[in-house]
């Protein structure tokens, strides 16, 4: 049986516009309806992909305190200190157990001419509190780095 080639067409074109409106929807995804704990879940799974598909970015934070899961999201990173002239101070991490358990405590300052910033490798997670006297940048690790 020979299909007429008027059918494919108008198949072919049903097909086309279906991929567009889906395409179009993503584009403008409505989240008003997501309660939200749904969309905190939303945003561990997008950074969770991010993180395995190696697209991870470096954020540029200023000073102060900031809770896991909730300001950043939780995972390993390199923290870089953007101190600059004569500024220096803490930088520690606090247990989620809200007991005060101190993680990590590092004197950070800027760094000479010619020096590398201060680098550290930290492990937050969910409700760990993070607190820098100086701004600093952020690297979400993805495995392994040799640089």
């Amino acid at each position: 049986m020979k299909v007429p080639v008027s059918f494919l067409r108008l198949v072919s074109l049903i097909l086309v516009c279906m991929l567009l409106s889906s395409v179009a929807m993503a584009d403008t995804m409505d989240l008003s309806g997501l309660t939200d704990s749904e969309v905190m879940e939303l945003l561990d799974k997008v950074n969770a992909e991010i993180v395995n598909r190696g697209i991870n970015k470096t954020a540029n934070l200023p000073k102060g305190a900031y809770i896991a899961g909730r300001d950043l999201p939780t995972g390993r990173y390199v923290f870089t200190c953007r101190a600059k002239g004569n500024e220096w101070g803490n930088f520690t991490i606090y247990s989620d157990k809200g007991k005060g358990e101190l993680l990590v405590w590092e004197v950070l300052s800027a760094p000479k001419e010619g020096e590398e910033p201060d680098t550290l490798f930290i492990t937050l997670n969910d409700g760990d509190k993070m607190e820098s006297a100086v701004p600093f940048s952020l690297t979400i690790m993805n495995g392994i780095r040799f640089q």
